[in-house]
């Protein structure tokens, strides 16, 4: 979460508060060791990185699930665990300072994305799996992976939401 002017000013400060605050974060920000500012940079990439494999794994993990259930409540497992997921990234992505639109944009767009397509592969898996075949389970990958997306998602769009209430 950035300070801003705007938003000290709407916590009551005065001007002068304002101004002695954002001076001593300018300093503080100018006085930064040159490897902690790349690390700051890396935290984000890493994050990304670490958000992909995890969907992966977490796709993965659900080929029991998907080989085993076949009907509503296959999508109401997949929603929950989707939003817990989510709601465990969005809680790293709030975590991490400096984030600016276009980390949030990416984040939006790139996660989900990654998501879809682990979860396509993932249901055509499973689909294809003997065992689901025996018990005559077949699931639309596509149904599978929007519930999985509105699931993970839903956290997310709060986040951004909550952020934007603030202000």
């Amino acid at each position: 979460m950035k300070i801003t002017k705007e938003r000290l000013a709407t916590k009551g400060w005065s001007e002068e508060e304002i101004n002695k605050t954002i001076k001593i974060l300018e300093k503080a920000k100018q006085k930064k060791h040159p490897h902690i500012c790349v690390l700051d940079k890396a935290v984000y990439w890493i994050a990304l990185v670490l958000m992909i494999f995890g969907n992966f794994a977490f796709s993965t993990f659900l080929i029991p699930v998907l080989v085993t259930f076949n009907n509503l409540s296959l999508y109401f497992i997949i929603l929950l665990l989707a939003a817990s997921f989510g709601i465990a990234m969005s809680i790293v992505i709030k975590d991490i300072e400096d984030l600016e639109r276009k980390h949030h944009l990416a984040m939006f767009l790139i996660i989900p994305i990654v998501g879809l397509i682990n979860f396509l592969i993932v249901v055509n898996l499973s689909n294809n799996n003997p065992l689901a075949a025996s018990l005559n389970t077949y699931h639309n990958p596509w149904i599978v992976g929007v519930t999985y997306l509105v699931g993970f998602m839903i956290p997310y769009v709060y986040l951004v939401f909550e952020e934007k209430w603030k202000r």
